[in-house]
């Protein structure tokens, strides 16, 4: 009897027409576009939102109670043919409501406006029609969608509301109560609620001090694409949103529509109280006393048209039947963050019932990730020699920076464990000193301690100076690395003027490779891991490229492996990061121009399995020894404005990583290029890397290529870009409606869409593949099931699945499913610890270079108006 086919089963659905429903088109006339552009060039940001889409979309959608778009184009950007302006609803519109909207927003945010100037005037009420979805979507040659562009903020409105009709009942536990969702208004739109069965958890901290932390899942819809896959779909993910109990650092309230059975996601904002004349009002110490309010105007644009009026608690978690304030994952909370892969699972069988429609299901591949090939633990004393020969170095100085006594005790007691170093005599005693004291760890390696307060201590001061005094940082052997773990202190909370990122970029300067370490005291058990001092030496290694045959032993033959297509020839790497780096805006300040990063780091592999890979980075023109190129990248301004993600700046950017690629010296005997890049960070750059294989478009390596070189080109998505994996089945044995979740971490998956193939790794958490019950009671129940047991686990995060999908662009001369298995093995083997990365080596190593820059901090990751970083990656 043959055995039953494995597959993965997702939260990814296909979108047919009769799914994606309907929309109400309301035309604006040319005169709103000329209105909207003087709006647009009058508009405050501080106001709370960025633009004034945003802020009028929230207004006209908690008014109305209507999933809401804007399209507004300039007419002297629309061609013949193109769409119009318009207003895109889920339903129709109240002429009456919609316009006394518009009108109290005009004028509460553009004083002066007289009456030929609203914009409510130019909305063509009359000539609005319904139209389905489908019949609006816009498709070329191939099939694909390709416009207009809001169609993926509307494609799921249509389904949310039917599922918001039907309670989602567990079948494996038919006697738990079903849950009930309700849909969420907001900047993004989709989203389903359980507003009615929030989680909670109570502790007491003495007789009568009682603390209630309260949560509530959510289920996310986002509407895209896949590659090879003509037809969209909806993405399904599930979350949890903890309240708040207070009002700091809250942007975003959850609130139950007074008119309507849904939901509203509103930003809010803190100011500072005023008396009748105007002056901010002070408590008896003299400090600010702050209120939180509506940004936008929302309550006053309610009142204004007449509807029951939308209000804050004076408290936070005042009112919690009417208001929930979000909390942003900052601090700590009673309850954990996740809802668990049982939820997610339970919610996608629930869908496809709803629905009627089966999720996209991965089949299991012929390739797998050995687990014999799989290398834990830090690098072995035997092995450091070795290493450091192959990145480049004849020998390393490690520079141990610290203020207090116990940081080098806990350098020396894990270098102890994890090397086998013995501790000298000199370090032992509570007397013992350890300034300029040197430690041979391994032939050509040494650790030194130098205790440099002024180094490790936060503050604006100088430090430049304190390196450049310092002969210790410094070499006269061009191929001797030195390399540094600086002590540095941290509560948990933000530090004003951080020392790290000046000290990080004053060693660069002096061509130092450095890691942190936070303070803490030595542990008190003789063989206890200290995870943090052993992570800092891990990763200092990692950034001087000094990486064992972990790697290679992960995708080369060896005797005691059976491995299906194995490297069998010399092969480079090249990892292309991408990202755009957006300023903060501060107070005061005008605001700075994006940038846009390249960080290309190269990996040279050979078939031999105990060879370690040479890695290089490069910066300024060359290709550098990896820990000299991440040197130099620190020490320089981060990102070029001249590099963008379309016309000129995207030219330009792609000028700059073919001349790198062409300057890439290969290894003699090498013949091939594989250039890997995430979907995020390479769209619109690269065309040919987006979901339609057919658009044609540019993809890197050209040069290479008419050289003569085989080159092949790999797309690598993640988090919200891949389809969330709900479990590992057995097709006809396996009953998805009662299973627990599983997953295969050896296993690649394969779909066959009608026009490529594209391949997904999963697996579970590291968390919660730990030794901990309670990091896996989310396989097992719902969070509203862990009354039952004799433990509350409800304030643990519910680590679930990581999910990695991988396409190819271009193969080259290989068998996609063979560089598949390739780039997968290294995605499994991490270079510095002990579970997988989303990223295949080079390219976390570029990825990593880039957030570890002095300026990375001051990038602003852009979560939106309402943006309230509910959202983490792993965590369900």
């Amino acid at each position: 009897m043959a055995a039953a086919p494995t597959r993965l089963y997702t939260a990814d659905f296909p979108l047919s027409p009769d799914l994606m429903g309907q929309v109400w088109l309301y035309p604006l006339a040319p005169e709103f576009e000329d209105l909207w552009e003087i709006c647009e060039r009058q508009w405050d940001p501080e106001e709370g939102f960025r633009t004034p889409h945003g802020a009028l979309r929230v207004a006209l959608g908690t008014v109305t109670g209507r999933m809401i778009v804007f399209t507004v184009a300039r007419r002297r950007e629309v061609r013949p043919g193109e769409e119009r302006s318009l207003i895109v609803a889920d339903g129709p519109l109240d002429p009456r409501l919609t316009t006394r909207c518009f009108d109290v927003w005009q004028k509460l945010h553009f004083r002066g406006v007289r009456d030929g100037q609203f914009l409510s005037r130019h909305i063509d009420f009359e000539r609005a029609v319904c139209r389905p979805l489908s019949d609006v979507l816009k498709r070329d040659e191939a099939g694909y969608v390709i416009g207009p562009w809001w169609w993926k903020d509307a494609a799921g409105w249509a389904v949310i509301q039917r599922l918001a009709a039907h309670p989602m009942v567990d079948k494996a536990d038919p006697a738990q109560r079903a849950t009930t969702f309700r849909v969420g208004l907001g900047h993004d739109a989709k989203r389903l609620v359980a507003w009615d069965y929030p989680y909670y958890r109570t502790i007491y901290q003495g007789r009568s001090n009682e603390r209630t932390g309260w949560a509530m899942a959510y289920v996310s819809v986002t509407a895209g694409t896949q590659r090879g896959l003509p037809d969209p779909v909806l993405r399904f993910d599930c979350h949890v949103t903890r309240v708040a109990d207070h009002w700091s650092n809250v942007k975003t309230v959850t609130l139950n529509h007074p008119q309507f059975d849904t939901l509203l996601r509103v930003p809010v904002r803190h100011v500072p109280q005023r008396d009748p004349d105007g002056e901010k009002l002070r408590d008896k110490n003299g400090r600010l006393i702050w209120k939180t309010e509506f940004r936008g105007h929302t309550a006053a644009i309610v009142q204004a048209c007449g509807l029951t009026p939308v209000t804050l608690p004076d408290k936070a978690d005042g009112d919690l039947e009417r208001v929930r304030a979000v909390f942003r994952n900052k601090g700590s909370h009673l309850v954990g963050k996740g809802v668990g892969a049982y939820f997610t699972l339970r919610m996608a069988t629930h869908i496809a019932d709803v629905l009627g429609v089966q999720p996209i299901t991965y089949d299991k591949s012929r390739y797998t990730i050995p687990g014999a090939t799989i290398t834990r633990g830090p690098i072995p004393a035997k092995k450091l020699p070795p290493a450091l020969e192959a990145a480049g170095w004849k020998s390393m100085r490690l520079v141990v920076v610290h203020a207090a006594a116990t940081t080098p005790r806990r350098v020396m007691r894990q270098l102890r464990l994890d090397y086998g170093v013995p501790i000298p005599e000199a370090f032992v005693g509570s007397d013992a000193g350890f300034d300029a004291k040197i430690v041979d760890v391994a032939p050509g390696i040494t650790v030194e301690f130098r205790k440099i307060p002024e180094l490790t201590m936060h503050g604006s001061h100088d430090r430049t100076s304190i390196v450049r005094s310092s002969g210790f940082f410094h070499s006269d052997d061009p191929d001797r690395l030195v390399a540094a773990i600086c002590e540095t202190t941290w509560d948990g909370k933000p530090i004003p003027n951080d020392g790290k990122p000046s000290t990080r970029k004053a060693l660069a300067a002096a061509g130092v490779v450095s890691q942190f370490l936070t303070v803490a005291d030595v542990p008190t058990k003789d063989e206890e891991t200290d995870f943090r001092t052993s992570a800092a030496l891990r990763h200092i290694f990692q950034n001087a490229g000094i990486i064992d045959d972990r790697l290679a032993r992960a995708t080369c033959a060896a005797p005691d492996v059976r491995m299906e297509a194995p490297l069998t020839e010399p092969v480079t790497v090249v990892g292309i990061h991408l990202r755009r780096h957006n300023y903060r805006r501060v107070r005061g300040q005008a605001p700075r121009r994006p940038k846009l990063v390249a960080c290309l780091v190269a990996m040279h592999f050979t078939p031999d399995a105990e060879t370690p890979p040479y890695t290089e980075m490069y910066h300024n023109g060359r290709w550098l020894r990896f820990a000299e190129g991440r040197a130099v990248y620190h020490a320089s301004e981060i990102g070029n404005e001249n590099w963008g993600r379309d016309g000129n700046g995207a030219r330009a950017v792609r000028d700059h990583i073919e001349t790198a690629l062409d300057s890439l010296v290969l290894p003699e005997g090498c013949n091939r290029v594989v250039l890997v890049l995430d979907k995020e960070g390479s769209r619109s750059i690269y065309p040919g890397m987006g979901d339609n294989p057919f658009a044609g478009g540019l993809l890197p390596g050209r040069g290479l290529a008419q050289d003569g070189v085989d080159v092949a080109v790999v797309r690598i998505a993640f988090g919200h870009h891949a389809a969330r994996p709900a479990t590992v089945y057995r097709d006809g044995a396996d009953d998805l409606a009662t299973m627990n979740p599983s997953y295969r971490r050896t296993l690649i998956f394969e779909k066959r869409h009608p026009h490529e193939t594209v391949w997904m790794l999963t697996q579970q958490s590291r968390q919660q593949a730990g030794n901990s019950p309670m990091l896996r009671e989310g396989n097992r129940r719902t969070r509203e099931d862990f009354h039952t047991l004799p433990f509350n686990p409800m304030n643990k995060d519910l680590h679930a699945t990581s999910r990695i999908e991988i396409a190819i662009p271009s193969p080259g001369g290989w068998e996609s499913g063979d560089l598949v298995a390739f780039i997968a093995r290294q995605c499994d083997q991490a270079v510095a610890w002990d579970h997988r990365t989303l990223r295949s080596a080079p390219l976390h190593l570029a990825h990593h270079s880039d957030r570890d820059h002095p300026d990375f901090g001051s990038h602003d990751p852009g979560d939106g108006d309402a943006g309230d970083g509910e959202l983490e990656e792993g965590l369900l």
